[in-house]
């Protein structure tokens, strides 16, 4: 799977009718602004577990009204999102969606040949509460195109100026830090205007060579692109690091790389991505190593992986 050149050019957006979904549609409708870009909108509505539960308890329960009554929310969900997007000049399609929504979002961008998925993640519980029970992490690990998470209350660049003009990047030695770098190199220029590489040595003389290393190749390849990048090494725990970088270096984005499904237990140093997601306090965008493909094949979209 190569790398995408233009990651903006269709972007599948989740919605639901929740802030961090609107704060997601806001930052979606951003995008597409400046990058011409043209949005898909879906909810799905999973109604399977009312059904399920009904029949538990064995009784003869009539399920049809409840289970049109959220498919009609549902569908409110989106002709709402849909008129703010009209609103802004931009072009979208609405997919109204029924079943499990990980698995739904998965292959709706699939099937829409969409570049990005932005989804709208919430403080702490956020993973577990976004279209109505289903988890950001099932889409996180599934995903084979870039997937980019706004909290709620996080923080976006002034409207004066583009969205993501200083970009943060989390990388260590590994294919997914590569993926993430790639990533961030191959956005037009007026986006990552300024770029900060962060890596963290858990510790020890060697550990910090090497980071000093990862931080010097991935400066050096900003600076051959002519792009304005700086790195820092630092030390202690990762998320921590991260998380106060970006907010010491007024960063619009954050940057990380991830194998798939293992990915999210074993990126940036180790660290669990979904801390990272959920309390980042910018935007931070997950993007797939070339090497996860066939993982991520495999495991889409059926076998998408419960939180």
């Amino acid at each position: 799977m190569e790398y995408m050149s233009n990651m903006f050019a269709r972007i599948l957006v989740g919605i639901d009718d929740t802030d961090a979904s609107q704060a997601a549609l806001g930052l979606a409708v951003r995008l597409a602004r400046e990058h011409g870009s043209e949005l898909v909108l879906c909810n799905s509505v999973d109604w399977l577990p009312i059904v399920s539960e009904s029949a538990s308890t064995g009784e003869m329960i009539d399920t049809t009204p409840i289970i049109d009554d959220l498919k009609a929310e549902g569908l409110a969900v989106l002709d709402r999102a849909a008129e703010v997007v009209k609103s802004a000049g931009i072009v979208a399609q609405k997919r109204a969606l029924e079943g499990e929504p990980a698995r739904q979002v998965l292959e709706t961008a699939v099937d829409a040949n969409c570049s990005l998925i932005i989804i709208g993640t919430h403080d702490r519980h956020g993973l577990d509460h976004l279209f109505m029970g289903s988890t950001t992490a099932g889409v996180l690990r599934g995903s084979m195109i870039p997937v980019l998470t706004v909290r709620s209350g996080a923080k976006t660049a002034p409207e004066t100026r583009r969205c993501f003009e200083h970009i943060l990047v989390g990388i260590d030695e590994s294919e997914p830090s590569e993926a993430a770098i790639q990533t961030v190199l191959d956005l037009p220029a007026e986006d990552r205007a300024h770029v900060s590489f962060y890596s963290v040595a858990p510790g020890g003389s060697d550990a910090n060579e090497q980071a000093q290393r990862v931080v010097g190749k991935a400066v050096a390849a900003a600076e051959g692109r002519g792009i304005s990048a700086k790195g820092r090494v630092a030390h202690g725990d990762p998320i921590v690091g991260l998380i106060g970088a970006a907010e010491s270096e007024a960063a619009d984005l954050v940057v990380l790389g991830s194998h798939g499904r293992r990915g999210l237990q074993h990126l940036f140093l180790g660290s669990v991505a979904e801390h990272i997601v959920r309390s980042a306090p910018v935007p931070v965008l997950v993007v797939r190593t070339r090497k996860s493909a066939p993982e991520a094949l495999a495991a889409r979209p059926g076998a998408v992986a419960a939180s």
